[in-house]
């Protein structure tokens, strides 16, 4: 929480402890800054500067906000070996945090990052100097990789979506989306690209800054009354992406996934496995399996994806939550990224949102329904206990069930399945269930909530 754990002095205690290691493995490369919207972020982005200058390290500190895979981005295409963002991606305006980058663009994984708290814990002083001493010192040196970062996403993007007609209306929910989006856009001629919310707003306008389902739906009206061909919209750090299709009606994550895979492949042409995490849809599994390649299913989080992605070739990967990537691109989810590959996908098929979306599921055979639901407990030991102990009382009998580290998954036939995911970060319980009616689902998911409450 920003001013009880986020404060000035624990920033730069993390980047301390990211200078030692740095120094012990030798690394003589510029570490990459960059930050967000949230309240204070610009100044904690100074923050971290002032102790990587401190430690005689040089910092490309980013002159403006921006989105976090244009970070990643530049990590990677730059080959540094280190980036640092300051966000606390879709969680709500009081949280920030500091988010840490490895060689080639990638999420830092739970062993280097386990040994920054090793190294936090052992630090007793902190090195830093004034960010003016350091930018005299030629340690700080303000940056903007912007045009390599627009460049990069337009390389994947098929000029001939050009001239088109699209009509699309796009929510940034007060993020840093729209710093790129909006001009890029422009460079791929959408014919009208309209913007909402694009002012900064250190609370979010009030709602959590997040495409969730109730989010984007909330935006429906406007869609039909201003006859939207599909309404879009990004977290403030622009790595999770929503959708409404010309109906105003919700496109989950698991569609946009599976439908720009089916595009990818059936209409570029493009070949390959997908990765998804083991909170997404069958639809995944079977839209690999009709186009004759694999679904690889792993662990929440995206450096799992990531890392499935490189071992496997694959061309696609993604999550339930709304990010994604592609194979070539940066190993980490980009809204910005993936809102362009959608704009594409919808104006060269030459087909509205929801015959896109029907048109998957067909090929598929996909007949299931998914629900989703967040549970709030204050005792998240009492809860992981009473997981490991036993399991709910579901309407069928289990098959079989996977642990994922703090995740449980319950197999039931046909392909149904239930997913209590325990949140890292919140003291919250997610409960994801796939079954052959949402009702079902949403049964399945009242004997969680009925079992984890008592």
């Amino acid at each position: 929480m920003i001013g009880v754990d986020f404060t000035k002095e624990n920033v730069q205690l993390c980047i301390q402890a990211l200078c030692n290691m740095a120094k012990r493995s030798g690394s003589t490369k510029p570490v990459i800054v960059g930050y967000d919207y949230r309240f204070a972020s610009e100044f904690a982005g100074v923050w971290a500067a002032e102790v990587l200058a401190g430690n005689g390290m040089q910092c490309w500190l980013y002159d403006e906000a921006m989105p976090t895979p244009a970070i990643m981005s530049v990590v990677k295409n730059e080959q540094l070996d280190y980036g640092v963002m300051i966000t606390a991606s879709h969680n709500p305006y009081y949280y920030s945090g500091v988010k840490l980058f490895m060689k080639g663009g990638v999420d830092a994984d739970v062993a280097f990052t386990g040994e920054i708290e090793k190294e936090c814990a052992a630090i007793r002083s902190v090195q830093a100097i004034s960010s003016e001493e350091g930018t005299a010192k030629g340690f700080i040196q303000k940056v903007s990789f912007k045009r390599q970062y627009f460049d990069n996403i337009k390389s994947f993007i098929d000029e001939s979506i050009k001239n088109n007609h699209a009509k699309i209306l796009y929510n940034d929910l007060f993020g840093v989306g729209a710093v790129c989006l909006k001009p890029l856009a422009a460079e791929y001629g959408i014919a009208q690209f309209d913007v909402i919310n694009d002012k900064r707003d250190a609370f979010f306008g009030g709602v959590l800054p997040n495409p969730t389902k109730e989010m984007m739906l909330s935006m429906r009206g406007r869609v039909l009354e201003g006859g939207y061909d599909f309404a879009i919209a990004t977290d403030s750090d622009s790595d999770r992406l929503g959708v409404l299709d010309e109906k105003g009606q919700y496109v989950d994550s698991n569609d946009i996934l599976a439908c720009l895979y089916y595009y990818l492949v059936r209409y570029r042409g493009m070949k390959g496995d997908i990765v998804k995490n083991c909170a997404t849809s069958i639809l995944v599994d079977r839209v690999a399996e009709k186009l004759g390649y694999r679904c690889h299913e792993v662990d929440v989080g995206f450096k799992n994806i990531s890392s499935k992605m490189l071992e496997t070739d694959a061309l696609i990967g993604g999550e339930s939550s709304g990010g994604l990537t592609v194979r070539g691109y940066v190993m980490g989810k980009d809204s910005v990224f993936s809102a362009s590959l959608f704009m594409e996908m919808v104006i060269r098929m030459g087909k509205p949102v929801s015959e896109i979306v029907r048109e998957v599921h067909d090929f598929a055979g996909y007949d299931h329904a998914i629900e989703e639901e967040t549970l709030t407990f204050s005792e998240m030991d009492r809860v992981k206990k009473q997981l490991e102990g036993a399991a709910p009382a579901f309407d069928g009998p289990i098959v079989r069930m996977q642990q994922f580290n703090s995740n449980y998954k319950y197999y039931f036939d046909d392909d149904c399945w239930v997913l209590i995911r325990m949140s890292g970060t919140e003291p919250v319980v997610r409960v994801f269930a796939e079954m052959k009616s949402a009702d079902e689902s949403d049964g399945q998911i009242s004997a969680v909530k009925k079992f984890l409450s008592a």
